[in-house]
């Protein structure tokens, strides 16, 4: 083929792009575009009340940008604050006199105003530094240990010898801890305000090939994430090979143009969709229009800290590190399940006893529920649950599996009539699932993993979710913290290829401490309780 004929086809695919955007309807969203600006100072803070700041339903741009920044430091000026005033506070000597009043009302605001100053020059008030863990939490840590030998070195300069580097060290940590618990209340808010369809980011997706659709329905299926993608644009061909719910707006190459017309600030491009030169190309023009531009790597379920920067040449590139299973992490993940087992089933043995009573007395069958689950490398164990529900559920569950409200093997109602009135308490604080300790102890589970499947599920699964019988299932999990609602069985696969390919002891913290505010606000909400997302009968 000449190159006229290569000019030929482009004028046609042009012409169809043209034709195609021009037949299609075009839907407009009403819904406000929030920008992502960074925090240059906290004076903007002042007379906001931290409180309401989340809870607006409807804001102008600029001004729901700056309540949800003003959320964040807020956050974080108390949780500092509450760390240096416990920390101060245990100072009581009478021999310490004025240094005593100096530290209470004085060291306090210095250490506030040296620890804001570092997260602010640390840039953890810009969303894409918020947005990936992993970077947010070493900059936390940094700016805790940064301000910590800081402020000892002003103490010492103050002749506040009271004021040792042990006990500074030890209020920055109650500090970054402090920092850490509010930081993750303020995400859970804001993910729920985005599902609201609150506080989004109005976008354009590039790419219409198959990263591109996969990647609106990634966006399409987590609103939490904040993107509201407004529509796509590409190759128009391609678009009638998949069933996007968003407009097509036209060619890759005038995305620019595109952008501006529909009034978004940012563009995630779908990299595969495009050829080489197209996606230089439309990048290019894109900084050029001062938007902002993500482009993803075309690496399904993979955690952005495996990847390292490792440049080839001249050209930007990236090294994947390999899933690590085993090793010292793995022996690591072994002694906090037994050691957090051992002391969590020691403190609430007394909880676990008195919901047994109610169980046994409630109906007179038997307290625990025994259930066979797969776990690990595809072996059956025997699963230990407080019983919730009447003594035949696993025998009516065939009479209600038409009115299940997920898709695929899982089942869920969200008024199961198999509940008991104690199961529906035990079910909305978790106490159900406290036998599971015992599982953990003895090595059947761990702490955090995938949730252990029914055999009859399991005979559903594909080739790629079996993998995740590489590790041992979980009494908590991915998929329990970020989608227990969700009726997509989608969602559960994606999150447990996840966990599996992407396993740390980081993201075991990680889930474990969210698990703890997920479960505290289920058992404080006013909604009647829901049966929790397992892959039931739960018993």
């Amino acid at each position: 083929m000449n190159r006229q004929d290569l000019e030929e086809l482009d004028d046609i695919d042009s012409l169809v792009d043209r034709r195609f955007r021009d037949a299609r309807p075009v839907f407009v969203d009403a819904n406000e575009h929030v920008d992502t600006e960074r925090v240059d100072s906290i004076d903007e803070l002042s007379g906001l009340n931290p409180v309401n700041l989340i809870a607006e339903t409807r804001e102008a741009p600029r001004a729901g940008s700056r309540r949800l920044r003003a959320a964040l430091v807020a956050g974080d000026v108390l949780g500092v604050t509450i760390a240096w005033a416990i920390t101060t506070s245990t100072t009581t000597s009478a021999a310490e006199g004025r240094l005593l009043s100096m530290q209470r009302f004085g060291f306090v605001p210095v250490m506030l105003g040296l620890t804001m100053a570092l997260l602010v020059s640390g840039r953890l008030y810009r969303a894409r530094m918020c947005s990936v863990r992993a970077v947010e939490t070493a900059g936390i840590v940094r700016a805790g240990a940064m301000s910590a030998v800081g402020g000892w070195l002003i103490a010492e300069r103050l002749g506040a010898t009271n004021l040792s580097l042990a006990r500074v060290l030890w209020a920055q940590a109650l500090s970054v801890l402090f920092i850490f618990v509010g930081r993750m209340a303020y995400r859970a808010l804001l993910r729920r305000a985005r599902r609201d369809g609150r506080f989004t980011r109005a976008v354009l997706l590039v790419g219409t090939g198959d990263e591109g659709y996969e990647l609106h329905k990634m966006l399409a299926d987590e609103p939490e994430l904040g993107y509201r993608v407004v529509g796509i644009v590409g190759r128009a061909h391609e678009v009638a090979d998949h069933h996007f719910s968003v407009p097509y707006l036209g060619a890759a190459a005038d995305a620019a143009t595109i952008a501006r017309d529909k009034g978004v600030s940012g563009v995630i491009i779908g990299a595969s969709s495009l050829s080489f030169r197209e996606l230089n190309h439309v990048v290019r023009s894109l900084l050029d229009a001062d938007i902002h531009v993500q482009v993803s790597g075309g690496l399904l379920g993979v955690d952005s800290s495996r990847l390292r920067a490792n440049p080839i040449g001249r050209e930007a590139a990236f090294y994947l590190e390999q899933v690590q299973l085993s090793g010292w992490q793995a022996r690591v993940k072994r002694v906090l399940d037994l050691v957090l087992a051992s002391c969590a089933l020691v403190v609430t043995a007394p909880i676990i006893a008195a919901f047994a009573i109610a169980v046994k007395m409630n109906d007179g069958g038997p307290a625990l529920f025994r259930q066979q689950r797969v776990g690990r490398d595809g072996k059956t164990f025997t699963m230990l649950k407080l019983r919730t529900m009447v003594v035949d559920a696993e025998a009516r569950l065939a009479e209600l599996k038409k009115l299940n409200e997920r898709n695929g093997p899982l089942f869920k109602m969200e008024n199961d009539p198999r509940f008991t009135k104690v199961g529906k308490l035990m079910d909305a604080a978790s106490i159900n699932e406290l036998p599971q300790l015992w599982n953990v102890l003895r090595g059947e589970m761990s702490l955090v993993g995938p949730r252990p499947a029914l055999a009859r599920e399991v005979a559903t699964f594909n080739d790629r979710l079996l993998t995740r019988h590489r590790v041992k299932p979980g009494i908590t999990g991915l998929w329990q913290v970020e989608s227990r609602d969700d009726p997509s069985f989608a969602d559960y696969e994606r999150c447990d290829l996840f966990y599996v390919e992407n396993w740390s002891i980081r993201l075991d913290v990680m889930i474990l401490l969210q698990t703890v505010i997920e479960v505290g606000k289920r058992a404080t909400s006013k909604a009647a309780p829901k049966p929790g997302p397992l892959s039931s009968p739960k018993g």
